[in-house]
């Protein structure tokens, strides 16, 4: 495959190909992130249950209960606006680590609260690292991943987002309550931490900050000291940095430009649709909802939803980088609507109908999710943006994101006052059919294509000045002459 622009050509095939197991380790450290996460989405399901019969607390009332589960995506909403602007100075890595703290913080207070106060308080302390995580965990493994492997590297997220809802989906099947289930989270926050602290910062970041000293230190770790490969990841990020004009950091403008806004618009629009499946309303409040849909052991029915999750979202890890994120996004797109389609049935057919129809309803939504609309967004927010807008950019999707999910778990148990769950399913199924629309005609494929050429899809006036080029083309002398043709224009960056 080979892809064009003007003078420039490059040949896919043609990329060397880059150590695996050094990034790949970090990003197994680094993504326990997404673990809490999970944990953090999932917590309320079972803690509110847990609450009812509490010593301490009474049993809470439904604004309680509706705060309780929405304060962290709103936390998340605000601090994701107010933060993005400083992530490029404080650097992917160290944010996570920040974001640890916030975890271990927020959970050892839910650990020990006596108040609903306390319980408030820990769930926003955790609202501030689920914005951070979100922010920075897809780039940070974006930039490490060797390119031939980036999907199935950022999958690692998605993976273990879904470990961390079926860790606390378990722990609320188990005897033990709710402050014991937040003690373990801040047991999993310190071990996160400690992994993190092991992990290097990017060498695009080190470089991004004038210290190439270090950046080359953390090549050396992911290219196993092959000189060569070093030595071309320097030249590249140097002239990048070079090429980055002084007064875009402090103008809206670039930012605002015409290349930079059409990935903004179309990432924002499809955090909105991955929302419109309305799984974390699902996964939030998911013991309340098997029971009004007539399952029974709503408890054991979320863990076992967890491990379905978990598992078919191994099959979107080996599937990504095969299948493309684009033909993925549109077929499970499709089949997730006629899963919503088939909840909404599940509730108006006879009795003896109803389990079988759910059941299929579920299985198909889970496998759905799972295999693309899980993982596949956050892989493409790691790959569209420039790295001199990436934190901006990623700050702002993220805030759709975490918007639309406060707007869908919070307005859950408010639309069943008002409406049935068929008629709520019917328009979660509608509006996953308008996503799935808009990916099949507005997104690129971008599998297989370096961060140099997935910036030139958005590109309306040929190769942009400076993008995020960290795994790179073979030198020259290894190359075609189209390769030979790349390096000579260089330059342009």
């Amino acid at each position: 495959m080979s892809f064009r622009n003007d003078s420039i050509s490059i040949r896919v095939e043609d990329m060397r190909s880059q150590p695996t197991w050094p990034a790949l380790k970090h990003s197994l450290g680094v993504s326990i992130s997404g673990c809490l996460m999970g944990i953090t989405v999932a917590f309320s399901a079972s803690a509110l249950a847990d609450m009812e019969d509490d010593y301490y607390l009474d049993k809470p009332k439904p604004s309680q209960a509706q705060w309780i589960t929405a304060t962290p995506a709103l936390v998340a909403l605000i601090w994701g606006l107010i933060y993005g602007r400083f992530i490029k100075f404080i650097g992917k890595r160290d944010t996570l680590l920040v974001a640890s703290i916030c975890y271990f913080i927020g959970y050892t207070i839910i650990a020990y609260s006596t108040l609903y106060l306390h319980v408030f308080i820990g769930r926003a302390i955790t609202g501030f690292g689920l914005s951070m995580t979100s922010i920075a965990l897809s780039p940070y493994i974006s930039e490490l991943s060797p390119t031939q492997h980036r999907g199935k590297f950022v999958s690692i997220m998605q993976l273990q987002v879904q470990l961390g809802i079926l860790i606390i989906n378990v722990l609320g099947v188990s005897p033990i309550e709710f402050r014991w289930n937040a003690s373990i989270s801040s047991g999993v926050a310190l071990i996160n931490l400690f992994f993190i602290i092991l992990s290097p910062e990017t060498p695009m970041w080190l470089v991004s900050r004038s210290r190439p000293d270090e950046a080359e230190r953390v090549l050396e770790g992911l290219m196993e000291d092959d000189p060569m490969l070093i030595s071309e990841q320097l030249q590249m990020l140097h002239r990048s940095r070079r090429d980055v004009p002084q007064d875009e950091d402090s103008s809206l403008v670039p930012f605002f430009s015409r290349q930079n806004l059409k990935p903004l618009i179309l990432m924002c629009f499809i955090m909105i649709f991955q929302q419109c499946t309305a799984v974390n309303a699902v996964l939030a409040d998911s013991n309340r909802i098997f029971t009004e849909i007539g399952l029974p052991h709503p408890r054991i029915c979320s863990a076992v939803m967890s491990a379905a999750f978990l598992l078919f979202t191994c099959g979107s890890a080996a599937l990504t980088d095969k299948a493309g994120r684009k033909l993925l996004l549109v077929v499970f797109g499709f089949m997730l609507t006629c899963s919503l389609l088939l909840f909404a049935v599940s509730t108006e057919v006879p009795e003896r109908l109803h389990v079988a129809i759910l059941t299929i309803a579920l299985g198909s939504y889970v496998f759905s999710f799972s295999m693309a609309w899980g993982s596949i967004p956050w892989v493409l927010c790691g790959e569209v943006f420039t790295t001199e807008n990436q934190g901006r950019a990623v700050s702002m999707v993220t805030a759709v994101n975490w918007s639309f999910n406060f707007i869908t778990v919070f307005s859950w148990p408010a639309l069943n006052t008002i409406c049935s769950s068929s008629t709520i399913f019917y328009g979660y199924s509608g509006l996953m059919f308008a996503g799935t629309i808009f990916v099949t005609v507005f997104l690129p494929e971008t599998r297989g294509l370096t961060f140099y050429q997935i910036a030139d899809l958005f590109s309306p006036d040929g190769p942009p000045r400076y993008v995020s080029v960290v795994h790179r083309l073979p030198p020259a002398s290894e190359t075609s002459q189209q390769g030979s043709n790349f390096f000579a224009n260089a330059g342009a960056f």
